[in-house]
């Protein structure tokens, strides 16, 4: 158990040191077996009651994923062009396709939700990035958009990466239903995978894929769409943030001021979006799921300027090492529409000290994304740093 202390200024916490949902291959614990569909070699992989098989559906040979992944082998690419076709079992489940993917839990990933036909996360680009997926950080219209699916029928999916930036295409190969401008994952390249991963309630449901080409992409390939205009970051966002090493989300129970520990930080600097991926910095293990994100304000005067602020999946607030806030706001931690996506919605008056305050969140993580945000709006007289 961590030792509480009654105080913490920047100094004592910097003393230990400078510095259900789709899902991966790293996520099934068994050994890989191959199998040959469409003339390709495929490592396949799949979960408890998972299947992964071949046969008929619809008038069309093709592979068959229930709670599994099959990833095309001798695939390395950066700049590719990606073509399928998938039909759902039923109007349910994740499923799409990792790209870029070296086998080190740092991909690019693409996937459609049937059951959400017509809604605006009917679709999903995300990166995951060290093990984590992070559709809860990255939810704006060039990450997420709406699209008709039809269970009934084939549904073809077009996927053009080029560089840092891609076009995805659903049944219309004219028009990309979403430019991506930002793959997160800088300079990847890699293999290719498809995946489908149900929803915990209804384990029986899978999905057939059909027609599946990946080829480096060449001259006459060429990104058409353009990046939709997305939501205004607040003014003073907070752009660059220290993180720690990750711990026990229970070294923080039933304590309100900020235990003493030995920790190692390392630099983070928030997106575009101003979310902080925590994932970037400190890989999660097993009961280790919290981190601390901190910043240093400097302040002329006492005063009190307010906060506002999200985060996934919990957090706890402190101000000078005293707890001035806790929530929840994982996945349906509030009512069974609530998605847990990171905004800045919440606000908090932070009461600031003439000279250095410290604050930090600790910030807990079960799974969707490992995030942080916040914004002062008003910074005159303060000086921030991470």
């Amino acid at each position: 158990m961590l030792r509480s202390i009654r105080s913490v200024s920047r100094t004592a916490l910097l003393a230990g040191g400078l510095c259900l949902s789709p899902f991966t291959a790293p996520a099934y614990a068994q050994e890989i077996e191959t199998l040959t569909f469409e003339g390709q070699t495929w490592q396949v992989f799949h979960g408890q009651a998972g299947e992964i098989s071949t046969g008929q559906y619809m008038g069309r040979d093709a592979l068959y994923i229930r709670r599994g992944q099959a990833q095309l082998s001798d695939i390395d690419l950066a700049d590719m062009v990606i073509d399928y076709s998938y039909a759902p079992t039923e109007q349910s489940g994740f499923m799409g396709v990792n790209f870029r993917d070296l086998g080190d839990n740092n991909l690019e990933q693409f996937y459609t939700r049937p059951h959400q036909s017509g809604q605006p996360d009917a679709t999903q680009y995300q990166p995951v990035i060290n093990g984590r997926t992070a559709w809860q950080l990255y939810a704006g219209p060039n990450d997420a958009t709406a699209v008709n699916i039809n269970p009934d029928s084939w549904s073809h999916v077009r996927i053009v990466a080029i560089g840092d930036a891609a076009d995805i295409y659903v049944d219309d190969m004219d028009t990309p239903i979403m430019h991506v401008p930002d793959l997160r994952i800088d300079g990847a390249h890699g293999g290719v995978s498809l995946f489908m991963s149900d929803r915990p309630w209804m384990p029986d449901t899978g999905a057939w894929f059909s027609n599946v080409t990946v080829r480096a992409a060449n001259d006459a390939d060429s990104l058409i769409g353009e990046a939709v205009e997305e939501p205004t970051v607040p003014d003073g966002v907070i752009r660059a943030w220290s993180v720690s090493n990750a711990f026990e989300e229970s070294d923080l129970e039933g304590q309100f001021m900020l235990p003493e520990q030995s920790l190692t930080w390392s630099a983070l600097a928030s997106e575009r979006n101003g979310v902080a991926n925590l994932a970037r910095v400190t890989p999660m293990s097993q009961g280790q799921n919290s981190v601390l994100a901190s910043l240093s304000i400097d302040s002329e005067a006492s005063t009190i300027r307010e906060m506002s602020f999200g985060y996934s999946d919990r957090v706890r607030v402190y101000l000078n090492g005293q707890q001035i806030y806790a929530g929840n706001a994982q996945w349906r931690a509030r009512d069974h529409r609530h998605l847990g996506t990171i905004a800045f919605v919440d606000r908090l008056p932070l009461r600031l000290d003439a000279g250095e305050n410290t604050l930090t969140f600790a910030v807990s993580e079960s799974f969707g994304g490992w995030g942080v945000a916040a914004a002062l709006e008003d910074q005159d007289g303060l000086t921030i740093r991470p």
